[in-house]
């Protein structure tokens, strides 16, 4: 079977300039960032041994931990700012757990600060502390607990946005959010304790796959509820005269963001009619949901896999959404927009969720020509394939999750069935299928941080997984490492 797919899939390669790695002063500063929620992380969870909660403190905790840090123009001031307030968060609640141990007669179990922040650290003592922190945990012999610590981190990441993304739709109550709150940071805390036998750092990974996945549904559920029931669609891939403005990232909420704010915006009635806004990378999702396909100023989705050339070469105005997670350190532009925790130096940050200065910004370039490309069609009936899991009747099925021409790969009579994006259905069809006892095989063509998410959220369900090669980018090596050893993903290299 791992020779089969071998044959169908390219391997992956870096995007843009060739890099593959995270810039290690980068990357030490996003351990310390890592470091202090992981530190509060512990006591957060100890305070809540005396039915403690800090509703605050924990929300201050998810954000921190849906940053991902891979560019090396990131706004070093916001970062510093962060971190700071971070470590005061981190005093604030080891004082409060220590004033209840005191009060109960019982004894504190601390753990010892990695770093040393003060008030008047810079981004150079961050960095130079940093190595000896980074140091010594290189130095734990057990370097499967490492590869599952940084998977442990990753995975972590990813329900934190999620639960990120529940809180900003508004249309979904807060009820659980608590809860996955909790959960997500009981769950990271584990990475302090490196006596923890492997057996239960991997038992209680499995246990969070099936939080985490209570957590996509939600969201899932909180995006159909606001913005309707996803269908098959054609995706148009024109470029409109006018006004342009391209979104880029995960956010669909500041998709609509914008797209209100046009409809807001006081402007000359034809002027408006002249801008076109179309998505960018992950947000090609949007146009699977009536409300975004059926809004006048949504043309459609450009781009490639390399946002770097997609920003250098579009006329308009560009916005970064809050998770747009890719890696532009060569991009150079006067009128790209970030509402990023921690934005990108060279951007304008948008701020209190005013997004007028983008699409003013737009009205300075117009696109005087029309460019016609070929629709891209989106097949999504989860009725039909609902149906066809169900009278499926045979010992085993391969399901290919991402772009295949089954024609030019598979001959007649192979059990195949080609999803071209993950989605929330898929975990359901595959309790049908478990159900009956039919052996289900998946292979995802492609290494990226979706379908990173959908193998981590299916780890309990004990399937064969075939992954596609991941690059270093984005994914760090570790964290592939301990799917291959602890969990037996099949990584095509």
């Amino acid at each position: 079977m791992y020779e089969y797919f071998k044959n169908l899939l390219k391997q992956n390669s870096c995007s843009s300039i060739g890099v593959c790695s995270i810039h290690p002063s980068v990357s030490a500063l996003y351990e310390i960032l890592l470091n202090e929620i992981r530190e509060t992380s512990f006591y957060i969870v100890k305070l809540k041994e005396f039915n403690l909660i800090n509703k605050k403190a924990m929300e201050k905790l998810i954000e921190g931990l849906s940053i991902f840090l891979i560019n090396t123009s990131f706004n070093k001031i916001k970062y510093l700012k962060l971190v700071k307030n971070l470590n005061s968060l981190k005093k604030e609640i080891k004082e409060k757990y220590i004033e209840y141990c005191n009060i109960y007669n019982l004894p504190c179990e601390m753990i010892t600060s990695s770093v040393d922040i003060k008030e008047n650290t810079t981004i150079s003592d961050l960095i130079e502390n940093s190595q000896i922190f980074i140091s010594n945990k290189q130095k734990n012999d057990n370097k499967n607990k490492l590869y599952m610590f940084d998977l442990i981190a990753f995975f972590a990441k990813l329900s934190a946005i999620n639960v990120l993304k529940i809180k900003k739709l508004n249309n979904c109550t807060s009820e659980k959010i608590e809860k996955f709150n909790y959960e997500i940071i009981r769950f990271f805390s584990l990475t302090n304790g490196y006596s923890i036998r492997d057996e239960k750092i991997k038992r209680r990974i499995l246990e969070f796959s099936a939080v985490a996945l209570e957590i996509k549904k939600e969201l899932q559920l909180c995006l159909e509820e606001k913005y309707g029931k996803k269908e098959a669609t054609t995706v148009c891939e024109n470029i409109y005269k006018g006004f342009g403005i391209l979104v880029s990232g995960s956010d669909l909420d500041e998709l609509e963001n914008v797209l209100n704010t046009i409809e807001k915006i006081e402007l000359d009635s034809e002027i408006k009619e002249k801008i076109n806004v179309y998505t960018n990378q992950a947000l090609i999702n949007a146009h699977l949901y009536p409300f975004f396909k059926e809004n006048k100023y949504l043309k459609g989705h450009i781009g490639t896999d390399n946002p770097e050339y997609d920003f250098s070469i579009f006329k308009g105005s560009i916005l970064l959404s809050q998770n747009f997670v890719q890696k532009i350190d060569n991009l150079y532009r006067g009128e790209i927009f970030s509402n990023k925790i921690i934005s990108f130096e060279r951007v304008s940050d948008i701020n209190n969720n005013d997004y007028s200065p983008l699409v003013l910004s737009a009205l300075k370039e117009e696109n005087r020509t029309f460019e016609k490309k070929e629709p891209h069609k989106i097949e999504y009936d989860s009725e039909k394939l609902k149906k066809d899991f169900i009278e499926y009747n045979d010992d085993e099925i391969a399901v290919i999750i991402g772009e295949i021409n089954k024609k030019q790969t598979f001959k007649d009579g192979d059990k195949i069935i080609n999803l071209q994006y993950p989605f929330d259905e898929l975990f359901n069809f595959i309790d049908i299928l478990k159900e009956k006892q039919i052996k289900i095989t998946l292979l995802f063509t492609e290494c990226n941080l979706l379908n990173l998410e959908v193998v981590l959220l299916l780890l309990n369900k004990e399937i064969e997984i075939y992954l596609a090669s991941c690059s270093n980018l984005l994914i760090n090596p570790h964290v592939i490492q301990a799917l291959k050893n602890e969990f037996k993903i099949n990584v095509i290299e």
